[in-house]
């Protein structure tokens, strides 16, 4: 627990009418710490970026990096900057590589238009290249960027060959009598024209030859391949590209292919070449212009992350310093986030450094190996920092909501608790509106009243935290000193691939170096280990003898005795965590450094088995080989029997959990048939795909018309079915800021363009070379913003470039290109533009509102109902495993940490939904704020079931025992209330109804103090606070304490979202001080009443 605020007093709340002796083990935002050194190295991540958009390798922050550093002020505040932070990050060597190599890209796509031979043989569309080099820049590692280049040409190709295959199909339907007789017809009035040939170029685009019968089977199959394109796009988030570009180019055999007098299956070449060219130049620049490896980028981030391990440090020794001081909670979680981030982008280097060649001192299966202790770290700077967000949490809740200044004592405490009830009746009769949640306030307040810390346990909590402080710098210097170290010497790697290469003496005199401030951490490490409990217990020294046992207390001192100790406790144990942990990361890095001293070129680690036995230099015939068969054959046998081992693992699980399923209505296969099909067709994907098929059509009916064909083809209506098609959003709150960023993005790319165009030419046809020079500034600009800026910008960054280069492409071709259709360049070019997006706009915004437009409200809201279902199902399994798993059953933590990180990517897929919620209109009662709230609450409550799931098979018999006793959570009448709670709330988010006012809260109200068995108890040594069982039961005990806590806060965020109904009167809304403790249960808390953990 927070032993700043613990106390034994009588418990004044339960909200059934009685009262039990309250132990407060922790407080409502007590901390979830692991109990063992190397728990949870599967921890999880967030968002998937580029590998390239961290800051140079070369670039460490140092102990004086006043950016980045927490100085152990009273308020940790950072030099200001007038740039924002995405900004500052990027100023580095290695962005701008990536910066020059992503801008050639971009500049040299526009080559096409300007270089007369490849316009004329690209077409209208030469600039088409652009777009493709900014939607997919080569920003990234090349075994990504490929990946990402494949889907594009995937998309083009699925796209070409299904438009062939429909253009096919569709002469097949045609005519022959009548088409003739249109054609001839053409024929012989274009023989009395000056331009024969133009005249009948001129009637077929204008619709003469169309018929009903051809077009509509084109149509027809190209609209199912827009509808799987666009389910694709919904179902598979990764595979976007392949919708996007699939979509742009079946759009020519939509638009154009039914006017056409002939088969042509090289239509979209328009956009093919362009695009497939693009797609060339991104991976030529990526492997000549500052290439790149997947271990060099991802030792770079290697070290950019030790920076942030630094802060987390720096943060925590400022907390101890100055304890007055408050936490800055916002700049603990931008560093949390931003660890997230970057631990993801390092995972997605770690997955493809195995399939390309690396050239340096290690090869990439040695950076491979560094993961384990990295995500390991990674964990320990999270545990770490949600011990100060939690403290900062505890402070907030306990010590500033209710004030001990405005409650001199308990007779007054209780007055104005009895005040705020009878002002709450006087509501309820005079029928004034009341706030949801005030019954459950008022018992949270009278709860909180009673955890608040007296003058000697804050003064106790201070005097621990001191002592840590005082016992701990030494190790804080040596951590930083290892930190430094251990950015050295990958940065030292990364920076001598080509050149430099250190002699071997000169690595030999590192590796002392290095080593000396390995031994410096492990002797800190472990002189803190030794003395940190002494120091700690210093405050509370007169509560034990001479020998180290816990003497009986007064009356006094039942209040203060250990909960002074638990918040030194508590850091001692992170700390110790961190250490450990650097010592891992130091130790490995060493010896690496010491047996990798020569530069080499390292083959795919990831193929090395294929040619393993071709190169081996053992000969045929071995006199070892029935050795080495043994050793193979035992390996053999453990691997069957850890398969048989998991096939019955699996077959027990099944036998357990079929008796837990519930008998449903049994339906004909054909039924389940019909009806899962119905489900596919209405889904969201497929709702999405039906809208996105209806405005095709809406879109492609006018220009496949012969009265308005000619309109369509001269205003290239092709612009306004694309736009339409992909603003289209699976959600209104999508919706409505794609439209948003798109017309803010085209009106400042069409402003770009004719400043580039009218610089460039002027009044004139144009130059190559002045319209080249003036886009390059505005190229690097958009790369900028499209590669290191964050994701909200992508859209208008696209869509202002795309707008750039329409304004230019075609006031270019109006002068260089023949073609039928004139417009005037510049203004009239932009005009067009502007008029194609707004039709394009309307269209979407018809379709995507009616008949009901898809509410990202509700669906967020019930995307959060079925992670706090997953939650709740968690919590059944962990309760289970607790009560009926027998002690010698071997637990798989790896099961457990991967189901965390299951729950933990759904809810983080969840947020940026969420976020647009802000953008709808919604009748729903959930906003985008309640909702990240309550989000933020499930992510609570999953950190305190993964503790406590992670630590129940860890603690012996009797402190499950006497876990049980002292915090009553596996009594039946608990576990009901929690499991009713958490499904009341469930259906809530679900429908959005109110919730009851009377609910079996709150659960922080349950803990209560209750005596174990006397060994467990009495037995208590100043050598104890030292083993780790010990530290285990109070950190399980800390964990469930904050899972009520948060399970409390999520049901207050609710019912303030949803409101409450079912009142009932005459209930009282907080308890006073009954005495209603069984008879063996008083006289063991009244002999035990010292131990407070």
């Amino acid at each position: 627990m927070s032993a700043e605020a613990s106390s034994i007093r009588q418990d004044p709340t339960d909200n059934n009418n009685t009262t039990t002796t309250t132990t407060t083990t922790a407080t409502a935002t007590a901390n979830n710490p692991e109990p063992h050194l190397h728990l949870d190295k599967g921890d999880i991540s967030e968002k998937p970026a580029s590998l390239n958009t961290a800051p140079d390798d070369s670039t460490t922050i140092r102990n004086n990096d006043s950016a980045g550093r927490v100085n152990g002020a009273k308020t940790a505040s950072k030099k200001s900057s007038v740039l924002p932070d995405w900004v500052t990050e990027h100023l580095t060597l290695r962005d701008f590589k990536i910066l020059i190599r992503c801008s050639i890209a971009g500049w040299a796509s526009f080559l096409f238009v300007v270089i007369n031979p490849v316009l004329q043989n690209f077409g209208q569309a030469a600039f088409m290249g652009m777009l493709c080099l900014f939607i997919n820049p080569p920003s990234t590692i090349l075994p990504l960027y490929l990946l990402a280049a494949t889907t594009i040409l995937l998309g083009i190709c699925l796209a070409w060959g299904w438009g062939t295959l429909a253009s096919l199909a569709a002469m097949s339907r045609r005519d022959d009598d009548l088409y003739n007789a249109r054609y001839n017809a053409i024929r012989q009035a274009a023989a009395g024209t000056p331009n024969p040939r133009f005249y009948v170029q001129r009637q077929i685009f204008n619709g003469e030859l169309l018929e009903a019968g051809p077009t509509i089977t084109l149509l027809a199959m190209c609209l199912v391949f827009v509808y799987f394109m666009a389910r694709i796009q919904a179902s598979f988030p990764k595979l976007t590209l392949v919708s996007i570009f699939g979509i742009i180019v079946i759009d020519p055999y939509i638009t154009t292919a039914p006017l056409l007098n002939n088969f042509n299956g090289t239509l979209p070449l328009i956009f093919v070449k362009p695009l497939a060219s693009a797609v060339g130049i991104g991976v030529v620049l990526s492997i000549f212009c500052f290439p790149e490896s997947c271990s060099h980028a991802t030792l770079a981030l290697l070290t950019k992350s030790i920076g942030r391990v630094r802060e987390a440090l720096d943060i925590t020794k400022a907390t101890l310093e100055d304890l007055e001081r408050d936490i800055a909670v916002g700049d603990i979680k931008k560093l949390k986030e931003k660890i997230i981030e970057e631990r993801t982008e390092i995972d997605l280097g770690f997955t493809f450094m195995g399939l390309e060649f690396s050239l340096g001192r290690w090869s990439g299966e040695d950076v491979r190996s560094l993961k384990d202790i990295f995500q390991d770290l990674y964990i320990r700077t999270n545990v770490l920092l949600n011990f100060h967000l939690l403290r900062q949490e505890y402070r907030s809740k306990i010590l500033h909501r209710s004030p001990k200044a405005d409650y001199p004592a308990d007779d007054d405490s209780d007055s104005r608790l009895d005040k705020s009830q009878e002002h709450l009746e006087s509501n309820k009769r005079e029928k004034h509106p009341r706030r949801a949640g005030a019954s459950q306030t008022l018992a949270t307040l009278t709860v909180y009243e009673f955890l608040r810390p007296e003058p000697e346990i804050v003064k106790l909590g201070q005097d621990a935290l001191k002592a840590v402080e005082d016992v701990s710098c030494s190790l804080f210097t040596a951590c930083d000193d290892a930190l430094s170290t251990s950015s050295e010497i990958m940065t030292s790697v990364n920076s001598t691939r080509w050149f430099g290469s250190p002699k071997k003496s000169e690595i030999d005199a590192l590796v002392e170096k290095h080593t000396r401030v390995l031994d410096k951490l492990k002797h800190e490490r472990d002189y803190f280990a030794r003395h940190a409990v002494d120091r700690v217990v210093e405050p509370i020294s007169q509560f034990f003898d001479k020998e180290g046992k816990l003497v009986e207390a007064t009356e006094r001192e039942k209040s203060v005795r250990l909960p002074g100790l638990m918040i030194g406790i508590n850091y001692r144990h992170r700390i110790l965590s961190m250490a450990s942990v650097l010592v891992d990361l130091l130790e490995k890095l060493i010896d690496l450094e010491m047996k990798r001293t020569r530069v080499r070129l390292w083959m795919p680690f990831a193929f090395t088995g294929l040619f393993s036995w071709a190169l081996s230099p053992e000969p045929v015939r071995d006199d070892n080989a029935l050795e080495r068969t043994e050793t193979r054959q035992e390996k053999e046998g453990g691997k069957v029997k850890q398969l048989k081992a998991k096939k019955n693992k699996k077959a027990k699980s099944k036998e357990a959990v079929q008796p837990r399923q519930t008998v449903r209505r049994q339906r004909s296969r054909f039924a389940q048939a019909l009806t899962g099909v119905f489900h596919w067709l209405t889904n969201n994907e497929g709702v999405f795909a039906a809208r996105v098929v209806i405005v095709t059509l809406i879109m492609a009916i006018p220009g496949i018309l012969r009265p308005t064909a000619e309109f369509c083809y001269d205003n290239r209506s092709i612009w306004a079915l694309i736009m339409a098609q992909l603003t289209i959003s699976q959600y209104l709150g999508d919706f409505v800021f794609s439209v948003a960023m798109r017309t803010f993005g085209t009106v400042v790319g069409g402003i770009c363009g004719l400043i580039v165009w009218y610089i460039g030419a002027g009044s004139g046809p144009g130059n190559p070379y002045g319209i080249m020079a003036i886009l390059a500034p505005f190229v690097v600009i958009g790369i900028t913003i499209r590669v290191f800026a964050p994701r909200e910008w992508m859209m208008p960054g696209v869509m202002g470039v795309a707008t750039l280069m329409l304004v230019i492409g075609y006031s270019w071709e109006v002068h260089y290109l023949p073609q039928l259709i004139h417009a005037e360049p510049g203004y009239g070019v932009l005009y067009r533009r502007l008029l194609l997006v707004m039709v394009g706009f309307a269209a979407a915004i018809i379709v995507q509102i009616f008949p009901r437009p898809p509410s990202a409200t509700r669906n967020a809201a019930k995307s959060l109902a079925t992670v706090l279902s997953e939650l709740t199902q968690f919590y059944s399994d962990t309760m289970s495993d607790f009560l009926s798993a027998p002690d010698d059953q071997e637990f798989s933590a790896e099961e457990v940490k991967e189901r965390v990180a299951e729950l933990y990517f759904s809810m983080q897929e969840l947020i940026p939904r969420i976020k647009m919620v802000k953008f709808e209109p919604s009748s729903s009662p959930f906003t985008s704020e309640n909702l990240m709230d309550i989000a933020d609450y499930l992510g609570k409550i999953l950190e305190s079931l993964s503790i406590m799931s992670l630590l129940a098979p860890r603690l012996s018999p009797m402190y499950k025992r006497r876990l049980e006793v002292q915090t009553d959570f596996a009594r039946t009448e608990t576990v009901a209330s929690i499991m009713a709670i958490l499904g009341v709330l469930e259906g809530s988010l679900r429908t959005g109804y109110p919730l009851a006012e009377i609910l079996p809260v709150p659960l922080l109200g349950r803990l209560r103090k209750l005596g174990g068995p006397a060994d467990g108890v009495d037995s208590l040594t100043i050598d104890m606070l030292k083993d780790e069982e010990w530290t285990t039961f109070v950190v399980m005990m800390m964990s469930i304490t904050s899972l009520y806590s948060r399970i409390d806060d999520l049901v207050m965020h609710i019912k303030g979202a949803v409101g409450e109904k079912y009142f009932v009167t005459g209930l009282p809304h907080h308890s006073h001080r009954h005495h209603h403790n069984h008879p063996h249960e008083q006289a063991s808390a009244e002999e035990n009443s010292s131990i407070n953990v």
